[in-house]
């Protein structure tokens, strides 16, 4: 008899269980997308970028009667702190994390191999980025930078400010193994992500130098920090709490099938997630 019970409680566990999972096989979701960037021909940009601009600036110094022996010692000073720089930049890594503010739905299917189809995505801009550092204490200065100062017997200035913005939207199909205070989810899909930073640098300057400034400015390809892409990606998930409200984290393998880039050579990097809380219905 005590055989007999233990079965038929088995039986009723395991039927609610997967009554559960079916149940709740729909939700939607709220969290922190992070996409990954690769970086790599970035850094093989900056050396490029600041000698070109260099060789600007040098060139604007020499037509302001900047002797040769000064500018010898000037560009010595450069070569210097450009070869420190690049043995700092081999160190440096080359693919790294974006959070994104992000969430998803999630529908349900009554498929034997699918349980759902799944869109979620998340954006990130410069109010977002000021808005959760003014909650974490840290003031951003608006421009990001200023300054004035004497150049020629005349009041030059400099005014830099910077918006960056990044979005990820991804669709999905979702194999879910639910045991009731947790679940395991396996995920096929298609990622559309992009993003990059629009700089804008304001500058007053005597007329003798407004040239080669712009020349300098034009060397740093400003306009060319942004990238796109398609991408296909596998992940895996877990989610962990009661049936209708639980944490959830993911990580995504993402190959890219086609992507585009600016002059800085910014890509998508191979790794994505998500961390979050799922509300089940």
């Amino acid at each position: 008899m005590t055989l007999r019970r233990a079965l038929a409680a088995a039986g009723v566990f395991f039927a609610l269980a997967l009554g559960v999972a079916g149940a709740r096989a729909g939700g939607f979701n709220v969290g922190c997308e992070i996409v990954s960037v690769d970086v790599a021909g970035t850094l093989a940009r900056v050396p490029v970028a600041l000698r070109g601009a260099f060789d600007e600036i040098l060139a604007v110094l020499a037509d302001q009667g900047v002797s040769p022996a000064e500018l010898t010692d000037i560009e010595a000073g450069f070569d210097s702190a450009l070869a420190d720089l690049n043995a700092n930049l081999v160190a440096f890594p080359t693919l790294l994390p974006l959070p994104l503010l992000g969430g998803g739905i999630e529908l349900s299917v009554p498929w034997v191999v699918i349980d759902g189809v799944r869109l979620s995505g998340g954006i990130l801009n410069g109010a977002i980025v000021r808005g959760l550092a003014a909650m974490g204490g840290v003031e951003v200065p608006d421009p990001l930078f200023q300054d004035a100062f004497d150049l020629d017997g005349e009041t030059a200035s400099f005014t830099v400010d910077a918006d960056v913005s990044a979005w990820a939207l991804s669709v999905e199909v979702v194999k879910r193994l639910d045991i009731l205070v947790a679940a395991l989810n396996l995920s096929v899909g298609v990622d559309f992500l992009g993003g990059g930073a629009t700089i804008q640098v304001d500058r007053q300057l005597p007329p003798e130098w407004i040239g080669g400034v712009d020349a300098a400015l034009g060397a740093l390809h400003l306009d060319g920090v942004g990238w796109s892409a398609v991408a296909g990606h596998l992940g895996l998930g877990l989610e962990v709490g009661f049936p209708f409200l639980r944490l959830y984290a993911d990580v995504r393998l993402l190959q890219p099938f086609v992507q585009s880039s600016g002059w800085w050579d910014l890509r998508v990097g191979g790794l994505a997630g998500s961390v979050g809380v799922v509300i089940r219905f």
